[in-house]
């Protein structure tokens, strides 16, 4: 939302209620602690943008503000950014609005976090670095205008914020200061920073600044994509990968020579199948960083494509590292951001207008939607998309998936896939059709090449490549899949068990053990995880997540957690306690993959369990898999235990199984499903799984094939 300072400040004093009600619809942000958060924290920055010091500069004359601003082809929403004029050019100052009360919070070990009443936050001041890096590095405005973009902190509410500016703060709040609330005409505090970073109005830079797209800075692609090329260590290629890597460059090739002879612009379409462990998320990574790396595309945006929150976590996270900073963040774009634009608003505008817009009329509704003229995501506005995972790409148009969670995608926009080859001139799809989990996970190679037709790619820009064969999961073995696709009852293939690691097989290259109960499973992980070895306990989701929202969840007596699971040992009764992994304030997968320093699980690395989405695309040495009584063995068969099944992303195929009665196609849709979650979890170790299995009879039947 642009508007001029003055109006912004006028409307805090007149109007503040319609203010925050249209933040509120714009961000889709309505609980009360936003509202109130809003209310405060806008009276306070509009008395700080009235403050004397910023007066000789004219801000209130014409300065522009932009709230609740949301970056280019990104999630993140910056609160307040100042747009105007320094001494020598644009300038841009974003404002991280913290409406915190501050009492009792701690220093963590490092500058990136917070003790924030008891558990750890990202630090304010590191949330703006990565706003700022992220507008050098991928704002269109910023990059092609050789705009300044800075930032600060307000803390709206509190008088003191010396715990976070101490130790280890000192420096990432020396580049992006902390301020709190000050008398007015104080000298000091944010006015005086802000002073010191805008000059003058610019409003016609305010205007490109809030249209802005996601474009690349090349040599921070260049800086990344040479670092991943020369690691031969995590990034290297193998037989069918080493082919498939070519093949698509070989196709790119053709089409670049292609476009340069005849000045026509031609989309390539690229798909590669492998099941799981083939090594299709490092093929991913290759090919982004030869392309990247590769002169031809100057000018061009090269970006991977995230298909789920956890995966886009876990692509965030290492191409920040290779990076060395929070910019490399921003190579990564979510599948959502291929949206030109369709909105919930919009389409009760339509309806309004007596037209049926729905998921299944999708195609008539981007022709509605284009007569507006303005989009968010253009035709062909990325060079080449490269899509880890886009089995888990979204098709709402299918008629048996109405219904279904949206994941943040708007369903009246059609298929995923359909805007990554729309907005792109080359589309690389990695895939595995087997590992669809959710139910909006309905992307399929023959539904990619349908698009691809439909969007007018030739039959020769579509490649198919097949990466089978090969395995570096599960101590490289093949067999071990064949052996969990077999006990699954996903395949009927021949097996044996020549993969596994015992006493009396020193030759075995994989672990797998069942564990009697949640305390064995315990010391067998933490003997690996002492010898030096990554590990983790990972589930299905055969437990509610009760914790989710609490921010302390840890220290919750053992029957609250969400897992407190009954067992008996030498004669016993016990139960074991736990909790699903911690999200954080970012609500991100980071804490339970990374275990910072500072967070719980970095203490202790089974004090939470995993859901099935943090493995994918991430590896561990060794997972201990609770496997509880919601897929189960009875007399012949694999069966549903419904009360057991709390997958959020099932609710439709799980609503249909219930009311069958006798159990039917949906209950099978159920089963099946549950059977590739398994398939999922099990094949996500390097090194070893170890089981417990809660119900008696699965237990005994996978002992049994063991």
């Amino acid at each position: 939302m642009l508007l001029q300072v003055g109006e912004f400040c006028e409307l805090v004093e007149n109007d503040l209620n319609s203010l925050v009600d249209e933040l509120s619809v714009l961000t889709n942000r309505q609980s009360p602690y936003e509202i109130s958060a809003w209310r405060n924290s806008l009276q306070q920055l509009s008395t700080s943008l009235n403050h004397p010091l910023l007066s000789p500069f004219h801000i209130q004359l014409g300065g522009s503000l932009s709230l609740e601003y949301n970056l280019p082809a990104s999630s993140a929403w910056c609160d307040a950014i100042l747009l105007g004029r320094n001494q020598h050019r644009p300038s841009a100052v974003i404002i991280e609005l913290k409406d915190w009360d501050l009492s009792g919070d701690q220093p963590a070990n490092r500058e990136t976090l917070i003790l924030h009443h008891g558990s750890p936050y990202s630090h304010p001041s590191d949330q703006v670095r990565g706003y700022v890096e992220y507008c050098r590095y991928f704002h269109s405005e910023v990059i092609e205008g050789k705009a300044d973009v800075s930032g600060c902190v307000f803390f709206t509410s509190a008088k003191d914020a010396t715990i976070y500016k101490g130790h280890p703060y000192q420096a990432i709040t020396a580049e992006y200061p902390v301020f709190t609330r000050v008398p007015y005409g104080s000298q000091d505090g944010l006015p005086a920073f802000l002073s010191e970073c805008l000059k003058e109005p610019d409003q016609e830079f305010a205007g490109r600044f809030e249209k802005g797209t996601y474009v690349q800075d090349r040599s921070l692609i260049r800086q990344i994509s040479k670092l991943i090329q020369g690691d031969q260590k995590t990034f290297v290629l193998l037989d069918n990968q080493r082919t498939g890597y070519e093949l698509c460059l070989d196709r790119i090739d053709n089409l670049l020579k292609k476009t340069k002879s005849s000045h026509q612009k031609e989309k390539l379409v690229v798909i590669v199948e492998g099941p799981p462990g083939s090594g299709k998320s490092v093929l991913a990574a290759k090919i982004w960083a030869a392309l990247s790396h590769d002169e031809r595309m100057q000018g061009n945006n090269v970006v991977m494509t995230s298909t789920s929150s956890a995966q886009k976590t876990n692509w965030q996270i290492l191409f920040q590292q290779v990076a060395g900073h929070q910019a490399g963040r921003g190579v990564i774009l979510p599948s959502n951001k291929y949206n030109p634009g369709l909105t919930t608003n919009w389409m009760k505008a339509e309806r309004a207008k007596g037209h049926p817009v729905t998921a299944q009329s999708w195609r008539q509704n981007l022709k509605l939607f284009a007569k507006i003229g303005i989009t968010k995501m253009p035709d062909n506005q990325i060079w080449a998309s490269v899509v880890d995972e886009a089995h888990a790409l979204f098709d709402p148009s299918l008629e048996h998936v109405a219904g279904v969670q949206n994941a943040g995608w708007q369903v009246i926009a059609g298929p995923q896939a359909y805007h990554i080859i729309r907005a792109s001139q080359v589309s690389i799809f990695l895939l595995d059709s087997n590992q669809s989990y959710r139910d909006n996970e309905t992307t399929t190679p023959d539904k990619i090449t349908e698009w691809a037709r439909e969007l007018g790619v030739p039959e020769t820009n579509i490649e198919q490549i097949n990466l089978g064969g090969i395995q570096f999961r599960s101590g490289g073995s093949k067999e071990y899949v064949a052996w969990v696709e077999h006990v699954l009852e996903l395949n009927d293939e021949p097996h044996h068990l020549h993969w596994r690691s015992t006493p009396d097989n020193v030759d075995g290259v994989f672990d797998l053990e069942v564990a009697d109960d949640p305390e064995e499973l315990v010391d067998l992980l933490r003997a690996k995880h002492q010898a030096g070895m990554s590990a983790r306990f990972i589930s299905s989701y055969s437990r509610k997540w009760k914790t989710k929202d609490i921010p302390d969840a840890h220290n919750l007596p053992p029957s609250e957690k969400d897992f407190f699971l009954a067992y008996v040992r030498k004669g016993q009764k016990k139960h074991w306690a736990s909790i699903w992994n911690f999200l954080g304030d970012d609500e991100s997968y980071h804490w339970f993959i990374q275990a910072p320093p500072g967070s719980k699980i970095h203490q202790d690395p089974f004090c939470e369990v995993g859901c099935p989405y943090v493995v994918r695309g991430f590896d561990f040495d060794y997972l201990g898999v609770l496997w509880l009584s919601d897929l189960v063995w009875r007399k012949d068969h694999w069966d549903a235990n419904f009360q057991n099944v709390h997958e959020t992303a099932w609710r439709l195929t799980l609503s249909r199984a219930r009311h069958e009665n006798p159990r039917g196609p949906a209950t099978a849709e159920l089963i099946r499903q549950l059977k590739r979650g398994y398939r999922i979890l099990l094949t996500r170790a390097l090194k070893g799984i170890y089981l417990w299995i809660e119900d008696p009879e699965t237990r005994d039947h996978i002992r049994s094939m063991l």
